[in-house]
C-alpha cells in the first residue's frame, strides 16, 4: 500500500488501529483500539502503543516492528502539492512543407520512419 493510499501523504493524519478477537459466532469482541499518526510510529519504531477498549481500559498493546514508506509520488500528487507544469504545443503552418505523401516533404513518413 502506498503512503498516498494509506494516509493521503499526510504524516499527521489521525489513524485508528483496532484489534478484534475473531469468533465463529459472528460477534467479534474488541480488544482495543489506538489513534495515532504515521509521525508517532516513525519517531518511535518498536514502541508499544496501548490499545484501549470502549471503557478506556488498557486491553493490550500494538507494536510496529518495521515501518517502510513508499515515497515515490505520482504526477497527480506532484500537482496537488503545488508543482507547476508547463506545456508547449507548436503547429507548423508553413506552406512549403507539402503533403506528407510527397517525397520532398519535410514531414514525410518513409516505411514507418520520419525523415
Amino acid at each position: 500500500m502506498t503512503m498516498s493510499e494509506f494516509c493521503n501523504n499526510n504524516k499527521y493524519l489521525p489513524l485508528r488501529f483496532s484489534v478484534y478477537s475473531y469468533t465463529n459466532f459472528g460477534d467479534h469482541p474488541l480488544y482495543g483500539s489506538v489513534i495515532c499518526n504515521i509521525k508517532d510510529i516513525e519517531m518511535a519504531p518498536g514502541s508499544r502503543l496501548e490499545l484501549k477498549d470502549s471503557k478506556g481500559k488498557v486491553g493490550g498493546w500494538i507494536t510496529f516492528n518495521q515501518l517502510v514508506m513508499d515515497m515515490r509520488p505520482s504526477l497527480v500528487e506532484y500537482l496537488r502539492q503545488g508543482w507547476k507544469m508547463d506545456v508547449s504545443i507548436a503547429i507548423d503552418f508553413t506552406l512549403s512543407n507539402m503533403e506528407i505523401t510527397d517525397y520532398r516533404s519535410l514531414h514525410r513518413i518513409n516505411n514507418g520512419e520520419m525523415n
